[in-house]
């Protein structure tokens, strides 16, 4: 190998390496970023489950015989 196509190849590796350590650290910033992603979701999910429980539960108390009941004493 003689010296110009050595100073030629020299650059080029310099640049291909120095893209490929870029779209390395794009994917690695962007794995990051879905594994947050995950967890907020998770958490979210977690809260919907919770307040739909809830809902439930006052569903059940408001169609309840006893608490229409209680309603029409406290109307008369």
């Amino acid at each position: 190998m003689n010296a110009s196509t050595l100073a030629l190849l020299i650059p080029i590796i310099a640049i291909v390496g120095g893209y490929t350590l870029a779209i390395m650290k794009m994917r690695q910033k962007n794995y990051s970023a879905s594994n947050a992603q995950q967890a907020e979701n998770q958490a979210l999910r977690a809260e919907l489950d919770n307040l739909r429980n809830r809902v439930e539960v006052l569903e059940q108390l408001v169609t309840d015989d006893s608490f229409q009941l209680k309603r029409e004493f406290k109307r008369v």
